[in-house]
């Protein structure tokens, strides 16, 4: 059998598509990689926002529906949580780091902690968590891909760049000429996970995927999102979810933050839940996500 491939054209993207390619080559499938230009990579200029749900997926969507491509390789907390019926997230290897950093040039002098800086994003969630938790740190407009970014810190456009954590490791990027710290909020739903989607008619296609998928990640990727599913945010919502499965006391938790205004003041709400389950209890996993995002909603009654 031979599965076409479908990805965008950028480094990471393209990285993270010919690692499924060798985890499928290994089982002996033969694969080819096809280029796919989505909306989120025609325009660099707008607010992802802006641009709508699925700005690096759909069009990648609709090349499986129309059996152009067999399955994609997607940055999965891009994926939308409301999606194809025809479609499905069939597997997951096992995660990247889920952390954000913030990077700033080793030969700046500031406080990153207390002096007013420029910092550069294009999230939602980053901007409305920064702006509680660090309210020194004024947001900039920052779009492009991994090496752009940085460049552009580099020219000192910005005084420091937040980026996923995953995708500086997975491009290999040497982060010497910089000061970097952990972000201490939580992740968007399933970053730092690959999602391979595939049509849920091709079972022979599912079961080959089946065989590359780690369960955990996969587990821990499902409350995430339907946390946020059940919340009904989308993926631009200023909303943090991450989920941990223990496998010796076979408990699934799920955290997960909000920034909501209410009265005029933005404020920063936390929910969480746990579930005893195994590794292949993906209901329960769906179940407890469901719980904890909807527990969001029931919390509004209380803000009349």
């Amino acid at each position: 059998m031979k599965l076409r491939i479908g990805t965008r054209g950028s480094k990471l993207a393209m990285i993270q598509t010919k690692y499924i390619a060798s985890l499928l080559n290994e089982l002996g499938v033969e694969t080819e990689i096809i280029i796919i230009k989505t909306t989120g990579d025609k325009d660099q200029n707008k607010k992802l926002a802006d641009l709508g749900i699925g700005v690096f997926t759909k069009e990648l969507d609709n090349k499986m529906l129309e059996n152009e491509i067999d399955i994609a390789v997607h940055s999965l907390k891009d994926v939308p949580t409301l999606w194809s019926d025809e479609l499905q997230i069939t597997a997951t290897p096992k995660r990247e780091s889920p952390d954000d950093l913030i990077l700033w040039n080793k030969n700046s002098n500031f406080n990153i902690e207390y002096d007013e800086l420029i910092v550069g994003t294009s999230s939602i969630r980053r901007t409305a968590f920064l702006e509680l938790s660090n309210p020194n740190l004024k947001v900039k407009l920052l779009r492009g891909n991994v090496a752009t970014r940085i460049d552009k810190l580099r020219n000192n456009e910005y005084d420091g760049i937040i980026m996923a954590k995953a995708g500086l490791i997975r491009q290999g990027i040497d982060l010497s000429d910089f000061n970097y710290e952990k972000l201490e909020i939580l992740p968007a739903p399933a970053q730092g996970v690959i999602g391979v989607a595939s049509r849920k008619k091709d079972y022979e296609i599912n079961e080959i995927l089946e065989k590359i998928n780690d369960k955990k990640t996969y587990l821990e990727a499902v409350a995430e999102r339907w946390s946020l599913k059940e919340y009904g945010g989308g993926c631009q919502a200023p909303f943090g979810a991450f989920a941990f499965y223990d496998f010796d006391e076979g408990i699934l938790t799920l955290k997960c933050d909000l920034v909501k205004e209410i009265h005029g003041k933005k404020i920063s709400i936390s929910k969480e839940g746990f579930v005893y389950c195994n590794v292949n209890d993906v209901e329960l996993s769906k179940d407890l996500g469901k719980r904890v995002g909807l527990s969001f909603k029931e919390s509004d009654i209380f803000e009349i």
